[in-house]
């Protein structure tokens, strides 16, 4: 999960195809308020929550980056413009035992009901539903299982080339 506002890759796809983002999202490369994608591609995106969102970010790179001994801060290499070497990014795993403390089935039970007493709150104007961290993931899955993942004529034109480069006829399904 970005820490982030929105995903860096979402910017770039902004970028890509020419459109502006809200304000608020990232900052261009002098570290101004921007809502041109392409240089807020160039520049940082912003951290969700303001200050308390910005100290939740710098614990998950004390996490992943310091204690785990990969590189973090200024140290992690682009993963869009510096190929030099390998970013080298940290990845920390936390296993839980659910039913440590209580039965599989009253963890499983109460899980159940966090999320219908979630689900069941007073919805934002203009939502239909609340949707649990993953949903939105899961429905897009299941979405692209079936209809395929939609690319732009760029994208497409771009993996064409790289195929006939490398001698791969991808015609029957592109």
């Amino acid at each position: 999960m970005a820490m982030t506002v929105i995903a860096r890759g979402k910017i770039r796809l902004a970028a890509t195809q020419g459109e502006e983002i809200p304000l608020g999202l990232a900052l261009d490369k002098d570290g101004a308020p921007t809502t041109d994608a392409a240089k807020a591609f160039e520049g940082v995106c912003l951290p969700f929550g303001g200050a308390k969102g910005a100290a939740f970010a710098m614990l998950m790179e004390l996490l992943a980056g310091v204690l785990t001994g990969a590189n973090y801060g200024g140290e992690v290499k682009s993963l869009y413009f510096d190929h030099s070497e390998p970013q080298n990014v940290g990845h920390l795993f936390i296993a839980i035992k659910p039913d440590l403390f209580i039965s599989k089935e009253e963890f499983e039970n109460r899980m159940d009901t966090f999320v219908t007493r979630v689900k069941s709150l007073p919805k934002a104007q203009g939502f239909d539903e609340i949707l649990i961290p993953g949903e939105p993931e899961e429905r897009k899955s299941e979405e692209r299982t079936g209809t395929g993942i939609p690319i732009t004529a760029e994208v497409r034109d771009s993996l064409l080339k790289e195929a006939e480069r490398l001698g791969i006829d991808l015609s029957d399904i592109l």
